[in-house]
């Protein structure tokens, strides 16, 4: 009689332990399992394997060691199903060691004990330990099909994704077929997950078609895959045939297409998708929230961005990022901080993406003070050694011409990686640093067996801007052992080194071979035979290039203006630049606006030139200007040249050049009194004339 009233109590204890822990009341649970043994009632195995759960989802470890403690010393570690609760908790606590401990202990081993342990090591991220565990499962008798089940493979399957395996992860989907469970929604969308992954979307789509009765996480499934693989119009397509099937979308669904819209060429399509969000109210949802922020600001609609935002019911800090971020953008700094404060204010603490996009905004406009600031800010909160955040301040001072101050930063890296390396790398090159480039770039190449693209192009621009044929040369050598020069980025900037030393012929050659050729490319090269002289080459290039079905970019355009400056071709430059604006919708650029100025001044159309020039968005620019300026010092054009001085010295008081381009003009007018009041003006203002220079080679750096 007693021991039935006993047991009564346990199994009372346990339903109210288990009744708190389904309502989510972690603390309420724990609270019940010490009253139970403070009121003498010894707790069962289903007792701990209930507690040991709760204990699993609750943030102290402590509690968890203590129980572990409990159970060894009233003997129910041996139990299976406590054994495997136990691995789950170690596993939930990151204490991988300890659940794998557990592991190795049991005399025997249940599905339970298998599927926790290969869980734990795919949450994680431990999925090459995962895999090997299932191997070893399968390995393990001939049993193994009844330790196999649905979950088993779906984290499995996940593991291989994770590791984009696919070689694993059809043996897992063989496995799958073997037993029956292919036809399981749950397995089925983890097939089709791992092998979106792993970039085989056709047989993801081999299996999701298989699928008879299709739900909607197996439909969401497909449709980010296809978004992930930078296949965003058979996503919405796909959506769409979601929807002819009559399935309704969920806010996932929402949040996938609203991100591969922003492919698109404007955002008819995103507008589209946020009026259905709308109609099934799903726009109270914080993600698809944060999805219309993220969309907006991909289309600069600055004004739907700060809607989208404003009408968030709640917001997270993946919200705020995406307004920063949509700021940053357009270069908005000062709305970024406003919102970097206001997070900070509802009492969220900055991650690293939140960094990443104030330096992003600051980078824009070169805003060095505030990003200065912000960067004390990383500092304070311990994110400024993070690769992300790190990288985005290297490339802020790299961008304000800050060498110093961006070595420093990255030094404060933890780990640099090859992202970061060719970060530091081109900032140098960016700033004329070219021996600090090489240097970094030697430096690397000692940590890291094989030099990635972006670093090697970023150097070899170093080199073309150092002028040294020799390094250049070494590096060709070291980037086709690497295997790097058939490359898109290298090779561009292999022709524009070679382009640079003058060796145009080498700079034809190399390029005639490349495998693949974008406008990169062809920019390179188009540029080179501009800048060496060979004006007419540049432009029968040109030519090809766009029977080619490249299209040209704005880069394109500089170099064949620039040849046709330099080869006297005023008419040709006129209805190239006509071309550009009017055909191909290219906005002019101050380099386009310069070519023109300068093919215009060099023919002696001068006073077309500066009606050009003042028509322009460009006239406070006093480059342009000192341009004319010294065409109309060539043509002793007085008049002209008088009111481009005007500009010059008003734009750019204490530029020397404009006062020696003016002095020099009136003197070969034989102007004296003229010339005269400029240098003494020149004198008066402080200006001193900037001295030449010129350097030898007297430093090698070998690239081993």
């Amino acid at each position: 009689m007693l021991s039935e009233m006993l047991e009564t109590n346990v199994v009372r204890w346990t339903s109210k332990i288990t009744g708190n822990a389904r309502r989510g009341l972690i603390d309420q649970a724990l609270a019940c399992f010490l009253q139970m043994r403070h009121a003498g009632i010894e707790p069962n195995a289903i007792t701990y394997s209930v507690t040991i759960s709760v204990c699993a989802q609750s943030a102290r470890s402590s509690l968890a060691t203590s129980l572990h403690c409990l159970i060894l010393k009233k003997g129910f570690s041996n139990q299976p199903f406590v054994s495997s609760g136990l691995i789950s908790m170690y596993s939930k606590h990151d204490c991988i060691k300890e659940a794998r401990f557990m592991f190795e202990g049991m005399p025997e081993r249940d599905d339970a004990a298998w599927n926790s342990m290969i869980a734990g090591y795919s949450q994680r991220g431990l999925n090459e330990e995962a895999c090997g565990l299932f191997c070893s499962m399968i390995n393990s008798g001939e049993n193994w099909k009844l330790l196999v089940n649905d979950f088993t493979l779906a984290t499995v399957l996940k593991a291989c994704g994770g590791l984009g395996c696919s070689r694993i992860g059809k043996c897992v989907h063989g496995y799958a077929v073997k037993i029956g469970f292919d036809s399981d929604l749950f397995v089925s969308a983890s097939t089709i997950h791992m092998y979106c992954k792993c970039g085989i979307l056709d047989l993801a789509r081999r299996v999701f078609d298989q699928i008879e009765n299709k739900d909607i996480v197996a439909w969401n499934t497909m449709i980010t895959g296809y978004a992930q693989n930078c296949y965003e119009e058979e996503a919405i397509e796909l959506f769409y045939q979601m929807e002819f099937e009559g399935f309704k979308p969920n806010d996932p669904t929402f949040c996938c297409v609203l991100n591969a819209s922003t492919s698109m060429s404007d955002n008819a399509v995103g507008r589209c998708f946020h009026a259905k969000v709308l109609k099934l109210g799903c726009s109270i949802d914080v993600f698809v929230a944060t999805a219309l922020v993220d969309m907006y600001s991909k289309f600069y609609d600055i004004e739907d961005v700060e809607r989208a935002f404003g009408e968030m019911s709640k917001r997270n800090l993946v919200s705020f990022n995406a307004l920063i971020t949509g700021y940053s953008l357009r270069g908005n700094y000062e709305q970024a901080l406003r919102v970097y404060s206001q997070l900070q204010s509802e009492g969220m603490e900055p991650d690293s993406f939140t960094f990443v996009g104030l330096f992003s905004a600051f980078s824009v406009y070169g805003t060095v003070v505030e990003g200065a600031q912000v960067h004390v800010h990383a500092i304070k909160f311990g994110l400024d050694s993070d690769i992300s955040v790190g990288n985005s301040i290297v490339n802020l001072y790299s961008k304000c011409g800050l060498s110093d101050s961006a070595l420093e930063a990255f030094e404060s890296i933890n780990g640099p990686n090859s992202v970061c390396w060719a970060g530091i790398i081109s900032g140098f090159a960016q700033n004329g640093e070219g021996e600090k480039a090489l240097v970094q770039f030697c430096e690397m190449h000692k940590l890291f067996d094989k030099t990635d693209e972006f670093s090697s192009s970023s150097v070899i621009k170093a080199v073309s801007s150092w002028v040294v044929v020799e390094q250049g040369r070494h590096l060709h050598a070291h980037v086709m052992k690497s295997g790097l020069d058939c490359t898109i980025y290298v090779g561009s900037a292999l022709i524009d080194m070679y382009s640079k030393f003058g060796m145009v012929e080498d700079a034809w050659k190399f390029f005639s071979v490349m495998p693949e050729k974008n406008a990169v490319s062809w920019n390179s090269m188009i540029t080179g035979y501009a800048q060496n002289g060979f004006c007419k080459e540049a432009l029968l290039l040109f030519e090809e290039m766009t029977s080619s079905g490249i299209l040209p970019t704005a880069v394109t355009f500089v170099g064949i203006l620039f040849a046709c400056s330099h080869a006297g071709l005023v008419e040709e430059g006129r209805n190239f630049y006509n071309l550009m604006v009017n055909y191909y919708g290219i906005p002019a650029s101050v380099e386009h606006c310069t070519c023109m100025v300068d093919l215009l001044g060099r023919a002696g159309y001068l006073e077309e030139a500066e009606a050009f020039l003042l028509n322009s968005s460009f006239s406070k620019e006093p480059g342009i200007w000192g341009s004319l300026l010294s065409a109309c010092g060539i043509h002793k054009n007085s008049d002209v040249g008088s009111r481009a001085a005007q500009h010059c010295l008003f734009l750019d008081p204490h530029g020397s050049s404009s006062y020696t381009n003016l002095s020099n003009m009136y003197a070969s007018k034989e102007l004296w009194s003229e010339a005269s009041r400029i240098r003494a003006l020149m004198k008066e203002m402080g200006v001193e004339k900037e001295p030449g220079c010129s350097w030898i080679e007297t430093l090698r750096f070998g690239v081993q």
